[in-house]
């Protein structure tokens, strides 16, 4: 090989090299841009949140489990629906917030807890939930429980109390697994 050869040779692979190196910072760039795209937005963790004056829900996630990606994706359905009377907070099970909101609220990983304005649990809802599921629920917890307002009062309901969680759709929306039916205080879920 003569050195004219070997000089070509020497200069095509800086040439070939920087390509590469290029392709890959642009397919990192994209990657990159692709995850931060599929975070959740505008969902909270700070669950000091709950009791503040407005109805909460918390999904118990775990990153992990297709589940918690679809009941984010329902909850991110309803979220401007909703906005200003219900706070949309997610914890992981994973991470020492969440085992003690678990351990404290009785929840699992993978579930929705629903809570009153004056942060009192409410209910726990396991997957799989639709947004009408979800919305029935929503709807029928701020009806049955009142909401502080803007200027400090307190708006209550017309519904009473006896009848508030039937009217809710309480019983028919709210789908349990066997082995989780008693952590929920509820009877065994049918089927």
């Amino acid at each position: 090989m003569t050195q004219t050869n070997q000089d070509a040779d020497a200069a095509a692979k800086p040439k070939h090299a920087g390509k590469f190196k290029w392709l890959a910072i642009v397919f990192f760039v994209v990657l990159a841009g692709v995850a931060v795209m599929n975070l959740p937005r505008g969902f909270s963790d700070d669950l000091s949140l709950v009791g503040k004056g407005k109805a909460a829900i918390v999904l118990v996630r775990d990153k992990n489990a297709v589940q918690s990606f679809d009941l984010l994706e329902v909850m991110n359905g309803l979220r401007d629906k909703y906005s200003g009377q219900v706070e949309f907070l997610l914890t992981d099970f994973n991470t020492p917030p969440g085992r003690a909101f678990m351990a404290a609220n009785e929840a699992t990983r993978v579930t929705l807890v629903l809570f009153d304005a004056g942060g009192k649990k409410v209910k726990i809802l396991y997957p799989p939930q639709t947004a009408e599921s979800l919305q029935n629920e929503i709807d029928g917890l701020l009806k049955a429980n009142p909401q502080r307002t803007s200027d400090g009062t307190t708006s209550h309901s017309a519904m009473s109390p006896e009848n508030s969680g039937q009217a809710a759709g309480y019983s028919h929306s709210t789908r349990l697994s066997k082995d989780d039916s008693q952590v929920a205080g509820y009877g065994r879920a049918p089927g």
